[in-house]
């Protein structure tokens, strides 16, 4: 189950959440703030994606799709392991 990584700093701004990692930072969207704080090591990647199609009322697929690309993005940066 996908966990957030040790070691990411986390800052909230007005435009959103900041995860800063190694010497970058990335402002993620609404709804990829709604997926990094739904990663806890305890949901699934389908749980996830069930949580996010029903509070943005798309499909599961699709949702299960965008989770899955956005915790492999963010994975490739060391801000979740697996």
């Amino acid at each position: 189950m996908p966990h957030r990584s040790l070691g990411i700093r986390i800052r909230r701004v007005k435009e959103g959440l900041v995860l800063g990692f190694r010497d970058e930072a990335l402002l993620l969207s609404d709804s990829a703030e709604f997926i990094y704080r739904s990663a806890d090591g305890h949901r699934s990647v389908a749980d996830i994606a069930a949580e996010v199609a029903a509070e943005y009322g798309i499909d599961h697929s699709e949702a299960l799709d965008d989770v899955t690309e956005l915790l492999v993005d963010l994975a490739a940066n060391g801000i979740f392991e697996w």
